[in-house]
């Protein structure tokens, strides 16, 4: 008997083992099913997210040339019943950088997360050689550093977000969703001078900017209409008063400066706060489409859209040096102080690509037009004045924007030539725009001739540009205080607080990757 039992107490270890190794080799298994599950997720995300994108170096010189003005220096109270404007003459002078380099690095994503939903993004790097985070402010408003341009202005080396936003497009129906950062950014025609593909969707000569909204729209060819013809209407929110921005509280403090010359010897920049409250959210509501014309010989497209900026405000949040506090080359923050009324926006853009011969030859002609509804006697508390320059009238404005592009066969290059005029009241939103000077908010005229040369088969090139300005009036990009380059004299009245160039060049060279 005990020899019974111990043969089965061996059997048993012996089956215990058997059954341990068998249990190790399912584990293993299992192990190994799950990796090979983890490497086929990971694989499936790789598939599902592409990662893409672009590098440039850009190197400009820059010259302006500044009338001469009488510079405002406050206001002298020595008589307190009788005050006197203060002021400086300051002569004609030409302002130069003769050597300014930067770098751009753009990451572009691209996600299928299902079947009828996708998400893009773009982040973006803008550095300026040797430059500050923060630019000088120099009158423009593209050296205000805010949310709608913080990737257009050069600035330090943080990645930020320009695009992020996903489209719901189901199969069922025509319509689609876009909810997020869009792209509205490098609209049609910018693509031609940056030898791309389209960029963005609203075209260049009314809005660009990095805006957050929602889009909703529809693919219309299934109804008879030419291929690629779509509708969108877009909602979006340009200024959050919220708590804090004296819209949902009381009343809160905008520090303004002004400069104090009891003694000329000794000029004395004054502190101002001034109260801020009733601030409304600031809105923008209006929609964009595309269509082609199939009868035309190549490619063709028509961009067009609307826009009513509602309630809009004298600045928006941001950060710059040299303002409010001019006598102060640490950065400021300014915010809103005042909604100024609210402004129309329209216009639409034609291009055009052919061949003729062996040579290809794109062109295209923009007109947008601006309308204000100023509310009444409102100004911004920075002294910058009403909408338009008027609140108690509504204005009108309007630009053209025409030019194109030839290729030369023999070098595989391009040469393009474009030229834009906006009139005195002429605004639009375009704060994002890709110039050292924002060139499509000109009031008065720029004419631009470059020449694109493929360095390889594919993707690298070499662009080099020249842009002439010439300005008719002041501030342009702002949608406040139009002023005559005339008050420009040192025999006019107002005594303005900067000077403002009335021609500028500008030569620039750029080796621009894509990857």
């Amino acid at each position: 008997m005990s020899r019974f039992a111990g043969f089965a107490g061996s059997l048993m270890v012996i089956g215990l083992l058997l059954a341990g190794a068998a249990f190790a080799d399912v584990e293993d298994d299992v192990d190994e099913l799950l990796d090979r599950v983890d490497e086929l997720e990971l694989k499936t995300a790789k598939d599902r997210v592409s990662f893409f994108g672009d590098f440039r170096v850009r190197y400009d010189y820059v010259k302006w040339n500044i009338p001469a003005y009488n510079q405002f220096a406050g206001m002298d109270f020595t008589d307190p019943m009788n005050p006197q404007m203060v002021y400086m003459p300051v002569p004609e002078q030409e302002a130069k950088n003769e050597e300014a380099w930067s770098a751009r690095l753009r990451l572009k994503m691209d996600a299928k997360v299902g079947k009828d939903v996708h998400f893009t993004g773009r982040l973006n790097m803008h550095r300026s050689f040797g430059g500050p985070s923060v630019t000088n402010f120099n009158g423009f408003p593209n050296t205000v550093f805010t949310a709608f341009n913080s990737t257009a202005v050069p600035s330090d080396d943080v990645l930020r977000v320009e695009r992020a936003a996903f489209t719901w497009a189901p199969d069922w129906t025509p319509l689609f969703l876009t909810a997020g950062r869009q792209a509205a950014t490098g609209g049609p025609p910018r693509e031609l001078r940056e030898n791309r593909v389209r960029q963005g969707t609203p075209g260049a000569l009314m809005i660009d900017a990095q805006i957050d909204g929602f889009m909703v729209g529809a693919h219309l060819e299934e109804y008879g209409l030419p291929e690629g013809t779509t509708f969108r209407l877009c909602y979006g929110t340009g200024f959050d008063a919220g708590f804090g921005s004296g819209g949902n509280t009381k009343t809160t403090y905008v520090t303004t400066y002004a400069p104090n010359i009891t003694d000329p010897m000794n000029p004395v920049l004054m502190a101002m706060p001034n109260p801020v409250s009733g601030l409304m959210d600031s809105k923008v509501v209006g929609g964009c489409g595309e269509f082609t014309i199939p009868p035309l010989p190549g490619e063709s497209l028509v961009s067009f859209g609307f826009f009513r900026m509602i309630d809009m405000i004298d600045i928006p949040y941001g950060v710059v040096r040299d303002f409010p506090n001019m006598m102060s080359t640490q950065p400021q923050v300014v915010t809103a102080t005042t909604n100024l009324g609210d402004m129309d926006l329209y216009g639409a853009c034609f291009q055009h690509s052919f061949e003729a011969g062996e040579v290809p030859i794109d062109w295209f002609a923009s007109v947008a037009f601006n309308k204000s509804h100023p509310d009444e006697n409102t100004a911004s508390l920075y002294g910058f004045g009403p909408l338009l320059g008027n609140s108690m009238e509504d204005l009108s404005g309007s630009a053209y924007f025409v030019g194109a592009r030839v290729g030369v066969p023999p070098t595989r290059g391009k040469v393009g030539l474009e030229y834009n005029h906006g009139d005195e009241n002429w605004f639009a939103y375009l704060p994002a725009g890709d110039d050292v000077n924002s060139k499509l908010s000109t009031r008065g005229s720029v004419i631009e001739a470059y020449y694109i040369q493929p360095l390889n088969k594919k993707g690298l090139d070499f662009r080099v540009g020249f842009q002439s300005y010439d300005y008719t009036h002041a501030f342009s990009g702002w949608h406040i205080a139009p002023m005559p380059m005339e008050n420009f004299q040192l025999d006019q009245e107002p005594f303005l607080p900067y000077g403002y160039p009335d021609q500028i060049q500008n030569l620039y060279a750029i080796l621009d990757l894509s990857f």
